[in-house]
């Protein structure tokens, strides 16, 4: 009768664990899904950045270029 009493004492104790583990594997995955940094869209480049790689290329000349960013500095005034 006493290794009865033992045994049911000892798979109680052990499913009380798992279910411990369980539970707290559970909130451990959850609170790590929800604290996951987040990938943030690549960032398009400015209009001055898209004329300084279109001057820089040979696409235009340096009048061209100086015309072309005094126009942008005018519309961010603008706004």
């Amino acid at each position: 009768m006493m290794h009865s009493t033992a045994a049911a004492a000892f798979w109680s104790i052990t499913v009380l664990v798992l279910w411990i583990v369980a539970v707290g594997g559970a909130a451990w995955a959850a609170v790590r899904m929800t604290r996951q940094p987040r990938r943030r869209p690549p960032t398009l480049p400015s209009p001055l950045d898209i004329l300084e790689r279109r001057f820089a290329a040979g696409e235009m000349t340096h009048d061209e270029f100086d015309e072309a960013r005094a126009r942008l500095r005018e519309h961010e005034l603008d706004v």
